[in-house]
């Protein structure tokens, strides 16, 4: 119906929609023969808009290695301190295990972190996304208040062409880190060692010990793997297991560009998404503060509150551009289900 040239884009005006199958076939070609990318947007009548790919690394990508190495020094810093601490409460502490065991804690924390991103690559390259990664970013460590990573991120390029594979995108990661954690928590489980109740009350009085103030699902489905007589000390490597957890739990929040926001986005409306991922940190804020108040337990919901108003601010304010084709209509049903279960099993619940 209409050709309009903006220089940086051209857009086509249609008397009708592009039906999913053809757009997809085009989709690829017009990505793989020549570097455009086609998108389909709702108006009055639809518009095809064609935009040179121009391929750029984004700038962290450029300091890719440096922060990978600062990364395995920061996590490696955190699993020492944790391997010290614990070994020292079972009077086995020696340089020699401290060291193996806090490379031991950092091989099986960063495994779980780069299966996590693997998945979202598998889905990128099978969906011809163009996509750069991951890189790992460092943070403080377990010394100075953190756990030594801001944990890893691949640059998708290009958009998803569907909603199905924008939901697959978004699901891959979490389930993938889900799983390599849940195995890496199994081991974590049989070689945490156990002591007396009596001892451990007297260490908890003295401080040596603290209880964990939270759990999740599936972290307490994995303690009560092993029958125990006893209390149970949590190895470094289990409580890799549980970071973990709760770093996909704050995941799959449905904010903007985590990867809940993709699997959320994927059968929503822009403006209903924007809603929820507003409405996302007042809850847990709220929520935090009713049961600090009349329980006292409700420092994690406002400590995973205060982190996704950051997120929010982050990636939230600008919404979610959803998929290539604004009029495709496909589902991913496994994706939901998978999304809800994972954040069932991941949700932080305060131990009474």
């Amino acid at each position: 119906m209409e050709y309009r040239d903006y220089g940086v884009f051209v857009d086509i005006v249609l008397d009708r929609e592009i039906n999913p199958e053809k757009f997809n076939e085009l989709y690829k070609e017009l990505l793989v023969n020549y570097r455009v990318i086609m998108l389909q947007l709702k108006a009055q009548s639809p518009i095809i808009r064609l935009v040179p790919y121009v391929e750029k690394h984004h700038v962290i990508y450029k300091y890719r290695w440096a922060l990978t190495a600062t990364t395995f020094i920061t996590v490696f810093l955190t699993g020492y301190g944790l391997t010290s601490s614990f070994l020292s409460l079972i009077s086995q502490a020696n340089s020699t295990r401290i060291i193996a065991e806090s490379i031991l804690y950092t091989a099986t924390f960063l495994l779980a972190l780069l299966a996590h991103e693997l998945g979202h690559l598998f889905i990128s390259r099978r969906e011809l996304i163009d996509a750069e990664g991951p890189v790992l970013l460092p943070a403080p460590p377990i010394q100075l208040g953190f756990i030594g990573t801001f944990g890893a991120v691949i640059f998708t390029k290009t958009p998803p062409p569907t909603k199905k594979t924008l939901a697959e995108l978004g699901i891959m990661g979490p389930l993938m880190g889900f799983i390599v954690a849940t195995i890496i928590g199994l081991i974590g489980v049989f070689i945490s060692p156990t002591i007396p109740l009596d001892v451990a009350v007297k260490a908890m009085e003295s401080g040596e010990i603290q209880p964990l103030g939270f759990s999740s699902l599936m972290f307490y489905l994995l303690v009560n793997m092993r029958v125990v007589n006893g209390v149970l000390l949590i190895h470094p490597v289990l409580f890799a297991a549980y970071i973990v957890y709760i770093v996909t739990f704050i995941n799959l929040l449905p904010i903007g560009q985590l990867d809940g926001g993709h699997v959320v986005r994927s059968f929503t409306r822009g403006k209903t998404f924007n809603a929820m991922g507003l409405a996302v940190p007042v809850l847990l804020l709220s929520l935090g503060f009713i049961l600090e108040v009349f329980y006292g337990i409700g420092d994690i919901y406002i400590s995973v509150g205060i982190a996704s108003t950051i997120l929010y601010l982050i990636t939230g304010r600008h919404g979610h551009p959803g998929s290539a084709n604004q009029y495709d209509e496909s589902h991913c049903s496994w994706c939901i289900i998978l999304y809800i279960l994972l954040l069932v099993l991941t949700a932080p619940i305060p131990i009474v």
